[in-house]
């Protein structure tokens, strides 16, 4: 057995979600994720479509990418990195920082003792990152990622003009033309051993001034405000005595 890869996450413990299902959740949602491995220089990085299968994640990248030209199940320390949803948190939006006359409820000193800061949610997931050419394994994944996505479209999506077709399906692509598309990609295999998700929503702000988030995110309404809005309001709070960071 492989040793562990040392791997260090700067993670505050009042983010930190170690829940395996609410991590992949995260991934299920985005469907993308960046891998990220070592080089001569700077690191290197590719953003994939992936799969969490288990104890591993699945991918697939083109041959000719370099990050990837590596000998077959030669375990390669790798991290990778699944990014939600993300956005700026204004301290206006805090009323234990606003004076009456603005809408708060700070006096004295507590005015104004607030600044901006970003909210987000992602998970990153380290682990031996192993390489593989077989071409029947990658039939299949690549197939079962095609159709679990294709589907998931429909699902979000029902009234698209190509729903009475159905989601697409393996059987649609021509069988030579899969196999001349396999020869050109590696198979992508991500031993887990470590999962850390970090869920940076607020849960350091009082009760007030989470309310005072929510309803400034959905005040500005773009598609990732909301996305935010909906973690901050489903976090729960921190437990009581517990200070979160007040940085990134």
């Amino acid at each position: 057995m492989d040793p562990v890869p040392l791997s260090r996450v700067y993670c505050p413990a009042s983010q930190r979600v170690d829940d395996w299902e609410q991590c992949r959740a995260l991934l299920d949602d985005v469907g993308a994720a960046s891998w990220i491995t070592g080089g001569h220089g700077v690191p290197n990085v590719t953003l994939l479509p992936t799969m969490w299968r288990g104890s591993l994640l699945l991918a697939h990248a083109a041959a000719h990418n370099l990050q990837f030209d590596l000998p077959e199940a030669t375990p390669v320390p790798c991290r990778v990195v699944v990014q939600g949803p993300h956005t700026y948190v204004t301290p206006r939006w805090y009323p234990s920082v606003q004076p009456p006359d603005l809408g708060g409820s700070a006096r004295g000193r507590a005015e104004f003792r607030g600044v901006g800061t970003w909210d987000y949610t992602q998970v990153q997931v380290a682990g031996w990152l192993r390489v593989h050419r077989d071409r029947d394994r990658l039939r299949t994944e690549v197939m079962d990622q095609a159709e679990q996505l294709d589907a998931a479209r429909l699902v979000e999506t029902p009234h698209v003009g190509d729903a009475v077709r159905g989601p697409w399906n393996r059987d649609e692509a021509p069988h030579d033309f899969t196999d001349a598309m396999l020869q050109g990609i590696v198979g992508l295999e991500l031993e887990i051993t470590d999962v850390v998700g970090r869920f940076k929503v607020s849960r350091n702000r009082t009760a007030v001034d989470r309310d005072g988030v929510v309803q400034g995110l959905r005040e500005r309404g773009r598609d990732r405000d909301h996305r935010v809005a909906d973690e901050v309001a489903a976090a729960p709070p921190l437990p009581r005595g517990v200070q979160g960071p007040s940085t990134p």
